[in-house]
Order: C-alpha cells, then sequence, then structure tokens
C-alpha cells in the first residue's frame, strides 16, 4: 500500500513544506518529508505552552478576566466581564480551542519562554525553541523566531494524547474553531484534535486523528508559500488521502 503517494503529492520537492505521519493505534505507519528542518513555530508553541503550565502549575487555580491582557485584534475573552472568572486548565483549553493571543499571552507570563523550551526538550522535541510571545508587540517579524519541526510537533503530540493529566488538551483540540486545513476533507464525526498556525506565508496544522481502526498523528509545516488558503485546501486533500487509504471512511 503505498500510503505515502498522497505526501508525495503534495510536498512536491518543496523545501518549505515538511510532513510527519505517525501511527499510536491500528499498526505501525510512519511518513517523513523534510522531517527535520526548522519552521517559525507560529501558534504552534501553544501547545508545548500548555503542557508548561498544565504539568508546573495549579490547573485548578482561579483567574480573572481583569487579570489577562487585550488585543488590538478579535478575542474570544472580549465577550466576559473584567469579573469573570476562569481556572487555569480553562484558559489554556480556550488558548488552544480558539489560538486566543492574550491567553497565550498571560500563560508565558507565567511560565516563562525558557520553560517551554525546556518542556519541549524534556519529552524529546530537542529542536524546538520558544523565543518570542503572543503580545501585539511581537505579531509582526519577531512572531518567526520560535522555531519547532514536524518531527518535534509529533513527539510533542504523542506525549499530549497519551497523558491522562493532559486529556483537557486533546477535548479542546478535537473542539478547534479553526477547521480549514486538516479536518476540511474528513467526516464531521472524525475527532481531529489539532492546532493550526498562521503567518504570512505560513500555514501549518498538526494534530491526532481518532479513527475506527486507526488513531494518527500528522504534522504539516509550510512557509515561503504564495498561498496559505490554497496550501489549506492541499493538507486536506492530502490527509484525506492518506485516511482512505489506510482503510479508513473519508
Amino acid at each position: 500500500m503505498d500510503a505515502a503517494h498522497p505526501v508525495d503529492l503534495f510536498v512536491r520537492e518543496d523545501p518549505g513544506r515538511a510532513v510527519v505521519l505517525r501511527s499510536l493505534r491500528g499498526g505501525d505507519f510512519r511518513v517523513d518529508r523534510n522531517a527535520d528542518v526548522e519552521f517559525p513555530a507560529a501558534s504552534l508553541m501553544k501547545v508545548p505552552l500548555a503542557i508548561t503550565a498544565l504539568e508546573q502549575l495549579d490547573a485548578e487555580r482561579p483567574v480573572r478576566r481583569a487579570h489577562i491582557g487585550s488585543t488590538d485584534y478579535p478575542s474570544l475573552l472580549d465577550i466576559f466581564t473584567a469579573n469573570h472568572q476562569f481556572t487555569l486548565r480553562e484558559l489554556c483549553s480556550l488558548m488552544l480551542s480558539t489560538s486566543d493571543n492574550p491567553i497565550a499571552a498571560y500563560l508565558t507570563e507565567l511560565v516563562g519562554m525558557a520553560a517551554v523550551t525546556r518542556t519541549a526538550h524534556r519529552i524529546g522535541a530537542t529542536h524546538t525553541q520558544m523565543r518570542v510571545g503572543f503580545t501585539d508587540a511581537e505579531l509582526g517579524a519577531p512572531a518567526r523566531d520560535s522555531v519547532t519541526t514536524a518531527s518535534d510537533m509529533a513527539i510533542i503530540l504523542r506525549h499530549v494524547a497519551e497523558r491522562k493529566g493532559l486529556h483537557s488538551m486533546v477535548h479542546a483540540m478535537r473542539n478547534s474553531m479553526r477547521n480549514f486545513r486538516l479536518p476540511l476533507r474528513l467526516p464531521d464525526e472524525l475527532h481531529v484534535a489539532h492546532k493550526t498556525g498562521s503567518l504570512r506565508g505560513l500555514a501549518h496544522d498538526a494534530g491526532v486523528l481518532f479513527g475506527r481502526d486507526t488513531d494518527l498523528v500528522a504534522v504539516f509545516l509550510t512557509q515561503e508559500q504564495p498561498d496559505t488558503a490554497l496550501v489549506g485546501i492541499e493538507i486536506g486533500d492530502c490527509i484525506a488521502g492518506v485516511w482512505r487509504r489506510l482503510g479508513e471512511a473519508v
């Protein structure tokens, strides 16, 4: 079964595209294309950030909305009153499902960027470095300074999927509000726990597909792409082709 064929169509010898696929259940399935090439992490860095917060802090500690900063861009937090109270776990979940930057900036201030890098390295993602946060001032050119690889993101996602204490992260990513890449061509009832990352010319998606007979880590990283909307469609087409070749419903 040439399950890698759709991946080769997607990558097309483009050094600005990387794919890693790893089966967690249902046989030993593995695909690597440009797996160890460094890419700007963008919002994928919110995954090890959430791991760090949940593993090192009290996940049930209360946080008032007034204690979290603001942004010039749309934010889910703007619908809550200043006195609204979250738990830290809820903030991590909201950050992952909506990619909210003020929450990410707040969590980064709590744990520190060095701690996020140490978390990534501890679990085996040794090329991942958090060097910039998520405040408005950091969303321009500096936003590309944090880096990861497709191989590292696969390691990070496996860690999330296999740790019972991080189940809330899986639930949050299954309820992502940004379903225009990995889930695009997949059945609505399929559970896809994923996180996107976007910058100019860059479109990432990394997640776990929980199928009937197969659970699959799927990581797509891209940069220097002239049309990121088209890249999103291509990611959706590629993973649908792989999923079909694995015998799962599309």
